[in-house]
């Protein structure tokens, strides 16, 4: 499929890929099907996408499916900034540890969680996060990569398409999970 080849073409992903969704709507559906989703945010989200107002965004996002968000790096300032009161400062691959944990029960003691979403990490950073819950994570948990580039490891993943493009697919999928707000 074109836009649904890795950047990082010395890695081979192994035989099973993302499932590649470019529409809007159907991110939504899955975002809206999850019991327990988690997000984790790094700290390299696009200037561009700042500007824009891609925090604010994530945080309607996860308030609409009501899900934990993770975050490490001096972003963290900012989430915490919009008052939504499930942010956590926690380094990446520590929560990565966690999730491979069978007997973790998430931030708040609730339970596993299904849905992963991943945002704003450096490509090869993301893909290692990934491929560690792939092949060592639970079978039940899926991950979705909401950055705007292909991460074969994912469970699920967007195609590759430049900022304006992708901040138009986040702002749909808030508006889709809002109910047109």
């Amino acid at each position: 499929m074109k836009g649904a080849e890795p950047w990082q073409t010395a890695e081979i992903p192994g035989p099973i890929k993302a499932f590649v969704i470019s529409e809007p709507a159907r991110i939504s559906s899955i975002l809206k099907s999850a019991r327990r989703p988690l997000f984790i945010i790094g700290n390299r989200i696009d200037k561009k996408a700042l500007e824009q107002g891609i925090i604010s965004l994530i945080v309607d996002i996860a308030g609409a499916i009501d899900a934990d968000i993770a975050v490490y790096g001096g972003i963290y300032r900012d989430f915490k900034a919009t008052n939504y009161d499930k942010v956590r400062l926690v380094p990446s691959m520590e929560v990565i540890d966690r999730v491979k944990d069978e007997n973790w029960k998430g931030f708040d003691g609730k339970g596993r969680y299904d849905v992963i979403i991943f945002l704003g990490f450096p490509y090869y950073y993301e893909w290692l996060m990934l491929s560690g819950l792939k092949h060592y994570g639970d079978r039940k948990t899926r991950t979705l990569s909401l950055d705007p580039y292909y991460q074969p490891n994912a469970t699920i993943s967007m195609i590759n398409m430049d900022i304006d493009k992708w901040m138009e697919v986040i702002k749909e999928i808030r508006s889709n999970l809002l109910g047109g707000e």
